[in-house]
């Protein structure tokens, strides 16, 4: 089957999302405490696909968890036994609903560091695993600035089927890989034209997509030129700037945690008597001990070092590592943010003098 492109609308889309519920192992965001964070969903009621961004948490711990067993051991007199940790719960086929463009491509960007000098086979898996569904956001959120970043926004292939809200309650469905492809066909797509829940997109459909993303991406408040930004940061490694946008920081770590992108990690121990387990949990670079050595050196004793490790880190030393930017523009951690610093007005102030 050739056409990638149909159509249908909200009544068509919620049948589709029940029948993915119903027929597959499915996470999308859960809403607690006026927070929406990815959980295992049993029924469309209990979730929101289409939950704002401004307050959904990152899809990044179904993929790099926030912390996991890595490896049992039991060490004492006779040696050390090193056992294998519980069956992966994150490894198997499954769907995630409503995970935002910006966070599906951030999954991009992880792919080149899980990749790189050592292949991180449980990420690999649950990738390989794993159809992301997302639904294209109709507007920008105050803080987001993802069509000011090096990638497609509007011809994404992040996601593996993408979901666009036209006009007249029309809704466009389109596989945007193979893996999305081969899904729809696993949904009966054939079987749901033929009950007229869904209709093959006609010519003018393509149009109507594109109508959507110019809305969307007239309605950014946020806009930066990322090659000046990538060029300039890349020159002011002694700017003494440094200290004033990271001088209302509380180190908190808390950008890191909701940040699609961070990818530090810390290994702990826990042991009783002679048997332990091994963690690895999430660290960030703005942690005062995180670059701590066993000598008590520490090459970052200060704040605003710290604060320049993440800037640059996230425009300049992956982008020249890897060919793109460690931010996808999602604003999560400037929404999550204590102390309300954005990582956009930082990058601007420091490379350009404008702050918005």
């Amino acid at each position: 089957m050739s056409v990638e492109l149909f159509v249908t609308d909200k009544a068509g889309l919620t049948k589709f999302y029940e029948a993915i519920i119903s027929k597959n192992e499915t996470y999308a965001p859960v809403e607690q405490f006026g927070k929406y964070d990815f959980k295992r969903a049993s029924s469309l009621e209990a979730c929101n696909p289409d939950a704002p961004i401004a307050k959904i948490m990152s899809a990044k711990p179904l993929f790099f968890p926030r912390s996991a067993k890595i490896m049992k051991y039991t060490a004492d007199h006779s040696g050390t036994t090193v056992k294998e940790t519980d069956e992966d719960s994150l490894a198997g086929k499954r769907v995630i609903l409503g995970m935002k463009h910006c966070d599906a491509r951030a999954l991009q960007v992880l792919d080149k560091v899980y990749n790189w000098d050592y292949i991180d086979t449980d990420y690999q898996r649950r990738r390989e695993n794993t159809v992301i569904i997302s639904t294209r956001c109709d507007k920008a959120e105050t803080h987001c600035f993802c069509t000011s970043l090096d990638y497609d926004v509007e011809h994404s292939d992040a996601m593996d089927v993408a979901i666009v809200n036209g006009t007249d309650g029309k809704v466009f469905i389109e596989a945007r890989t193979e893996k999305g492809k081969g899904f729809l066909k696993e949904m009966n797509i054939e079987q749901r034209i033929s009950n007229n829940e869904f209709q093959v997109a006609d010519e003018t459909a393509p149009a109507a997509v594109k109508q959507q993303y110019e809305t969307f991406a007239a309605s950014f408040r946020l806009k930066m030129d990322y090659k000046e930004v990538n060029a300039k940061l890349s020159k002011i490694f002694d700017s003494p700037k440094f200290e004033n946008v990271s001088a209302n920081c509380i180190s908190c770590n808390t950008c890191a945690f909701v940040c699609p992108t961070c990818h530090c990690f810390k290994i702990s121990d826990e042991k009783v008597k002679d048997t332990g387990i091994r963690y690895k949990s999430y660290d960030s670079c703005n942690n005062g001990y995180f670059t701590l050595m066993a000598g008590g050196h520490n090459p970052r004793p200060v704040k605003y070092r710290r604060w320049r490790q993440r800037a640059l880190h996230k425009f300049v030393y992956y982008k020249e590592r890897f060919g793109e930017n460690l931010c996808v523009g999602c604003g999560k951690c400037t929404n999550s943010c204590p102390v309300n610093i954005s990582i956009f007005e930082v990058v601007s102030t420091l490379a350009v003098g404008n702050r918005q």
